[in-house]
C-alpha cells in the first residue's frame, strides 16, 4: 500500500516537473518570439499614418528619384511608363492584397504563401527568391548613393561603397525596424518637401506655366521626348514592361513586410490607400523636375553621368547649397531604403532558412544582425560590378523577376481554389529560374556585358515568363471530388 502512495507521489512530481519545464520552455519561446516580432515588426504596433509615410519612404528610393529624373534627361518619356505603371501597381496591391496580407500574421513572403503547407521545401526557395530580389533591389540603391558620395567628395566609387555599408548598416544591426520606420517616415516627409521645392524653382524658370514647359520640351526635341524611345517602341517590350513594373509592385519583399508591421487589416487597408496617394503626388512633382532638366540642361554632358541630371538641377536652380541638400537627402533615402531591404532579407534568412538548418531559434536575432553584413558585402560587390548602368533600368528588371516569380503564387494563394503545395513551388521555380534566363540572355547583359551574340531583342520577361508561371500553378492544381449520391 505504502509502496502504491509513493508511486502516486513519484508520478504527480515528475507531471509537476515536466509541466514546469514545459511552462518554463513555454515562457522562453514566448519572449524570444516577442523579442523577433519587436526586431523585425515593431511589435506590429504602426500606425497607419506612419506606415503610409515608411511605405512611400520605403518605395521612393534612389532609382524611383535620381533614376527617374536621368531616364526625363535622356530618353523622355520613357520615365512616365516607370510612374504610371508602378502608380497602378499600387492602386493593384490596395485592392487585392493589403487586408489579406495582414490578416495571415505572417513575418515573410514566405509565410504567407506555405501558410497552409508547412513546406520546407518551399520556404526555402521562397525565401531564397526573396533574399535574391532584395540583394538585387539593395545594388540599384547602393550604386546611386556611391556615385553620388564619389562625386560629391572625389572619392574612388569603391571607397564609397564601404562609407555608405557602414554607415546604413549600423541603423538595422541596432535600431531594427523600430529605427527603420522612423527613419523611412521622416525621409519620406523631407524628400516631398525637397521635391516640391525643386518643382516650384523649375516651373518658376517657365513662369509657373506647365504648358510652357512642354512646349519647350516638344521644341527642343521635335517631339520626340514626349513620345517613347527606341528603347521602349516595341509595342511587345511596352508591353511586358508595364506588365512586370504593375505586377512587380505587388511581390517585393520589403514592401510586403511593411504590412506585417501594423496592428491588424484596417489599419494595413489605410496604410495602402494613404502610400498610394503619396506616390501620386510624387510623380507629379518627378514629371515636372524631370522635363525640366531636359530643357535646362540640354546639350550638356554631366559629370557623374545621368544619374546625377538631379544633382546637376538642383545646383543650377538653388546653388551649391540647395545641391548639397539633395545629397543629404539622397543619403537619409538610401539609408531608409537600404534598412528596409536588409530587414526583410535578414527576416527571410533568419525565419525561414536557418530554422531548418540550425533549429536554435534562441540565435535568431544574433544570426540575423550577422545576416546583415553579409548581405551588404553581397550588395556592395554586385554594385560595383553594375557601375555605370541606368538606375531606373535595374529597377524595372528587378520588378519584372518579382512579377513573374513571386506575385502569380502569391495572387493563387490568396484567389486560386484548390492552390497546391505543389503548384507553388514549381510555379515559383519556373518564375525564377525563367526570369533569370531571360535576364541574362537579353541584350542588355548576353551583349553589352558578356559581348556575345544577340539572342532575342527584348529585355522585360514578364510577358513571356508570368504566363508559364500561371501555367504550371494551374497544371498542380488540385481538384475536389464530391461524394456520389445513391
Amino acid at each position: 500500500m505504502n509502496e502504491n502512495n509513493n508511486n502516486r507521489e513519484r508520478s504527480s512530481k515528475m507531471k509537476r516537473d515536466s509541466s514546469g519545464d514545459f511552462n518554463q520552455k513555454s515562457a522562453r519561446m514566448a519572449k524570444i518570439e516577442q523579442g523577433s516580432s519587436d526586431y523585425f515588426l515593431a511589435g506590429r504596433s504602426v500606425g497607419s499614418l506612419q506606415n503610409a509615410f515608411a511605405l512611400a519612404g520605403d518605395y521612393l528610393s534612389a532609382a524611383a528619384f535620381l533614376g527617374s529624373i536621368a531616364m526625363y534627361f535622356s530618353q523622355g518619356m520613357d520615365s512616365l511608363f516607370y510612374a504610371v505603371a508602378t502608380l497602378i501597381g499600387w492602386t493593384l496591391l490596395l485592392i487585392l492584397f493589403s487586408e489579406k496580407l495582414r490578416a495571415t500574421a505572417a513575418y515573410t513572403f514566405s509565410d504567407v504563401i506555405n501558410q497552409s503547407f508547412n513546406s520546407a521545401r518551399l520556404r526555402v526557395l521562397s525565401a531564397v527568391t526573396s533574399i535574391l530580389i532584395s540583394l538585387f533591389y539593395l545594388l540599384v540603391q547602393l550604386m546611386g548613393a556611391g556615385a553620388l558620395l564619389s562625386l560629391l567628395f572625389d572619392l574612388n566609387y569603391t571607397i564609397s561603397l564601404v562609407c555608405i555599408g557602414l554607415l546604413t548598416g549600423g541603423l538595422v544591426l541596432l535600431g531594427g525596424m523600430k529605427a527603420t520606420t522612423l527613419v523611412q517616415s521622416i525621409k519620406a516627409l523631407l524628400l516631398f518637401v525637397f521635391a516640391g521645392t525643386m518643382a516650384f524653382l523649375a516651373l518658376k524658370e517657365f513662369q509657373f506655366s506647365p504648358t510652357h514647359l512642354f512646349l519647350r520640351v516638344a521644341s527642343l526635341s521635335s517631339f520626340e521626348a514626349l513620345m517613347p524611345s527606341s528603347a521602349i517602341s516595341s509595342g511587345i517590350e511596352q508591353i511586358s514592361l508595364i506588365m512586370g513594373l504593375v505586377l512587380g509592385l505587388l511581390g517585393l519583399p520589403h514592401v510586403l513586410m511593411r504590412f506585417f508591421t501594423v496592428k491588424d487589416s484596417r489599419t494595413a487597408l489605410y496604410s495602402a490607400a494613404g502610400t498610394t496617394l503619396l506616390i501620386a503626388l510624387f510623380f507629379i512633382l518627378n514629371l515636372i523636375i524631370g522635363f525640366s532638366a531636359y530643357v535646362l540642361l540640354n546639350g550638356e554632358t554631366l559629370a557623374g553621368g545621368n544619374n546625377m541630371a538631379l544633382l546637376h538641377l538642383a545646383s543650377l536652380l538653388g546653388g551649391s547649397g540647395f545641391k548639397w541638400i539633395l545629397a543629404i537627402l539622397v543619403f537619409i533615402t538610401v539609408l531608409a531604403v537600404i534598412a528596409g531591404l536588409v530587414m526583410a532579407a535578414s527576416a527571410s534568412l533568419t525565419r525561414d532558412i536557418i530554422p531548418i538548418i540550425w533549429p536554435q531559434k534562441q540565435e535568431s536575432l544574433l544570426v540575423a544582425r550577422l545576416s546583415v553584413v553579409a548581405i551588404f558585402l553581397v550588395g556592395m560587390i554586385l554594385a560595383y560590378l553594375f557601375q555605370g548602368m541606368n538606375l531606373a533600368f535595374l529597377f524595372g528588371i528587378a520588378f519584372a523577376w518579382v512579377a513573374s516569380a513571386h506575385f502569380p503564387v502569391m495572387f493563387c494563394r490568396f484567389y486560386l481554389p484548390g492552390f497546391s503545395e505543389k503548384g507553388a513551388f514549381y510555379g515559383l521555380l519556373v518564375g525564377a529560374i525563367g526570369s533569370l534566363l531571360f535576364i541574362v540572355s537579353s541584350n542588355t547583359v548576353w551583349v553589352k556585358i558578356l559581348g556575345l551574340t544577340s539572342l532575342h531583342p527584348y529585355s522585360s520577361p514578364t510577358l513571356f515568363i508570368l504566363p508559364l508561371s500561371f501555367i504550371v500553378i494551374l497544371l498542380f492544381r488540385e481538384r475536389k471530388v464530391g461524394k456520389r449520391e445513391a
